[in-house]
């Protein structure tokens, strides 16, 4: 059994009820596994057996719930996209779908645009012939204006009563039952009953406020989604490529190929993801990763697609293209969080499925109470219209998705991905966190910290000689010197040495102006007839922290030791101290040894250490301390973390490391920078705080909103008016998480 997804544009949404009948219908389709509709982005993604059904049986099934629907093209460069027989095809570049999508978006915005503006100018005649305007025959006139009105607003007559028909009523079919009513009663009473009162005004108000509503709906809703087209519009168009001949080609970037050369000239995106064969520059990697400073890459530095190049001229080679770029694997995350549902939103799902029965049931009791009660039964009319019109199961359909969508766009923009909807609730529960070390807390390779001089003389001056020794070695010991040596020293010039030799695992030795120097382990040094005694002490205190100790002497005397360690990331500290200031407990799971464990936590500020662990025993604290009543997160980057990933309540990834934990995880920080998880952390609270103020004003509005207008306290052109404004309302407040501060 093969299952594949297909997400899909939907055209006719326009409340939470729309999203339950077809979420309804699409998983009693026989060979779907499932099936999720996003009400604030307009799109359904579905979960099918390609051998049971396809996707025309799919579009067909949302058809007759009587919605359209397409199938979305994959807006990844080179990705690739399923027609509309689930097959994978090439697909253009991200800027083409961005386009598109784009186009499609301003296209419907200026169609609500027009419909809206038409029906103002009629129901401004409407409002001058009811009040100043003295015309023969105005009823007739009205009625005509009016019915122009509704035409300009047959939306809610096309999607509304067959939703009714079908006993699946939504908002549309509020608007419809309310609106049609009044101007079938007004119609009526025109051609038959005179002296009796019309309600064409309240008609063509109504319509157009709605109509309004929508259109400013519609343009909020696009800003939300704004972070997916930011992304999309990043990647480069073209490259550079580098033929054979030694020539320049350019080419569009769905040409390149793996192991293509590009030429990427200063200030220039950077096609796709590759490695720096020649050249160095400092690249503006914040578009992809939320780092603001920009980074400097030399030769063997990994780049990444669509960030910018700054000064320098680089030739990379291309390691991943289409679908495997980072850019895309950010984008397919960021889609599939958006399209993912908070446990929150099981509440409103359920009410909304009853909400619009409730509406209609009280709309009906309220014509019979006021037929009854006055006798009136065009005033009963009107607060029936008003009762079906007040009622927004719009604002409670967005009050979830819309505050998910922009807040993982936030994170998107700020090199957090989070996987689904859920882990952006959960995390506001985390009391505990518990970390890897290497890779996570510190950088993951090993770097100079101190150079200690063995005396006061002139050691120092011997530096060009330790380079020289140490660029020849391939150990990552002897790298983390050269690299120390070039940035903090700039003794990055060679000597001619001779009788070079390198002993494995041990050091390396060679001869220059007649006195030889040798650079390595501490036993090494001895084993050569090196005097360590003066500085024993010395190199006992740090080897006692957990450093690596890097002997060099000239001839038979110690110049001194550079004392290496894996170096912290510079936001470390600062990022446990946020955690901590929340209450939440830190720890640290590490199968290091327990003195360079100790140190580390130490330095950082960390509570409980856990060294010397096994990935076993790393599940078995997680479980522990989960049994202990903590909500834990668990912060890692290499495979042996992947099973405390899954086994944590949140799983966070470092993007910095294995795609296998990047898997396991539930949100991935890009850049591999720790500070993120705490404004992750941030992000999750704002966010639910969001919701939750949505939803709040969402059921005061309805549980408010629709006595009131039953008993008579709202005009149906006030009601229209206010169920307008409080969808837009909750889009506005939802919008608000782009800029909050987070911390």
């Amino acid at each position: 059994m093969s299952f594949k997804k297909i997400q899909l544009d939907i055209v006719g949404m326009n409340c939470a009820s729309c999203v339950m009948h077809i979420e309804g219908d699409l998983k009693k389709l026989k060979g779907v596994k499932d099936a999720r509709v996003n009400f604030a982005l307009n799109r359904g993604e579905v979960e099918y057996d390609e051998s049971v059904v396809g996707v025309p049986d799919i579009v067909t099934t949302i058809k007759h719930a009587g919605y359209s629907a397409e199938p979305i093209t994959s807006p990844v460069a080179g990705g690739g996209h399923h027609d509309h027989a689930g097959h994978h095809e090439a697909s253009g570049q991200p800027e083409d779908h961005a386009a598109h999508a784009s186009a499609e978006s301003d296209r419907a915005i200026s169609d609500r645009w027009q419909k809206f503006v038409a029906a103002a100018v009629l129901s401004v005649v409407v409002v001058l012939v009811e009040f100043w305007l003295d015309i023969p025959n105005e009823r007739f006139l009205m009625l005509l204006l009016s019915l122009g009105v509704l035409y300009f607003g047959r939306e809610f007559f096309s999607l509304g009563l067959p939703g009714l028909a079908r006993l699946r009523p939504n908002m549309d079919t509020l608007v419809a039952l309310g609106v049609g009513a009044a101007f079938l009663y007004s119609s009526y009473t025109t051609l038959w009953q005179p002296e009796a009162s019309q309600y064409f005004l309240d008609v063509a108000i109504i319509a157009t406020f709605i109509l309004l509503g929508r259109y400013l709906e519609a343009r909020a809703k696009g800003r939300a989604s704004e972070a997916i087209k930011k992304l999309l519009k990043l990647s480069a168009k073209t490259a550079h490529r580098l033929t054979e001949s030694g020539g320049i080609e350019d080419v569009l970037i769905e040409a390149v190929q793996v192991g293509d050369k590009l030429l990427i000239k200063p200030g220039e995106k950077i096609p796709t993801d590759g490695v720096i064969i020649e050249g160095a520059s400092a690249i503006d990697e914040s578009m992809v990763t939320g780092e603001s400073i920009p980074v400097d890459k030399t030769v063997g530095d990994q780049v990444i697609g669509a960030t910018l190049n700054g000064n320098g001229s680089l030739t990379v080679r291309t390691e991943k293209v289409g679908a495997a770029t980072m850019l895309a694997q950010i984008i397919k995350l960021v889609e599939e969080a958006q399209m993912s549902k908070a446990p929150i939103q099981k509440l409103v799902d359920q009410v909304s499925s009853y909400f619009v029965w409730i509406v209609m049931l009280i709309a009906l009791i309220t014509i019979l109470a006021w037929s009854w009660w006055t006798g009136d039964f065009g005033l009963a009319l009107v607060r029936a219209v008003a009762v079906l019109i007040i009622a927004c199961p719009c604002a409670l359909g967005l009050a979830t998705p819309i505050s998910i969508v922009v807040g993982t766009g936030r994170g998107a923009v700020m090199g957090i991905l989070i996987k689904k909807a859920e882990a952006l609730e959960k995390m506001k529960k985390i009391t505990a966190v518990a970390f890897d070390k290497t890779g996570t807390i510190t950088k993951g390779h090993p770097e100079v910290q101190e150079w200690v001089a063995a005396s006061n003389d002139e050691s120092e001056a011997y530096f060009f000689e330790a380079y020289t020794l140490e660029s020849r070695s391939e150990h990552p010991l002897a790298k983390s010197i050269v690299e120390w040596l070039k940035e903090k020293r700039h003794a990055a010039s060679s000597v001619p040495l001779t009788a070079v030799q390198a002993v494995t695992g041990r050091g390396m030795s060679g001869e220059y102006q007649g006195a030889k120097y040798r650079i390595g382990s501490v036993r090494f040094l001895r084993e050569e007839g090196v005097n360590m005694e003066e500085q024993r002490d010395k190199i006992e205190e740090y080897g006692s922290k957990g450093f690596t100790i890097i002997g060099f002497s000239r001839n038979q005397k110690l110049l001194g030791f550079f004392a290496v360690q894996d170096g912290l990331k510079e936001s470390s500290a600062e990022a446990i101290k946020h955690l901590k200031h929340r209450g939440i407990k830190t720890v640290m799971l590490t199968g290091d040894n327990s003195f360079v464990a100790r140190e580390i936590a130490r330095q950082v500020g960390i509570d409980e250490v856990q060294a010397e662990v096994m990935p076993a025993d790393k599940v078995a604290i997680i479980k522990r301390l989960q049994e202990e009543g903590n909500f834990v997160a668990m912060v890692g980057d290499g495979i042996n973390d992947s099973p405390a990933l899954a086994a944590a309540n949140v799983g966070i990834a470092m993007g910095t490391g294995t795609d296998v934990a990047m898997e396991a995880g539930d949100v991935v920080l890009v850049k591999g920078d720790l500070s993120k998880a705490a404004e992750a952390i941030s992000l999750s609270e704002a966010t639910l705080r969001n919701i939750k103020q949505n939803l709040f004003w969402a059921f005061i509005y309805n549980t408010v909103g629709v006595p009131v207008a039953a008993l008579g306290f709202l005009n149906p052109e006030f009601s229209a008016a206010a169920m307008a404004l409080s969808s837009v309302s909750v889009v506005l407040n939802a919008l608000r998480l782009r800029r909050v501060r987070l911390t």
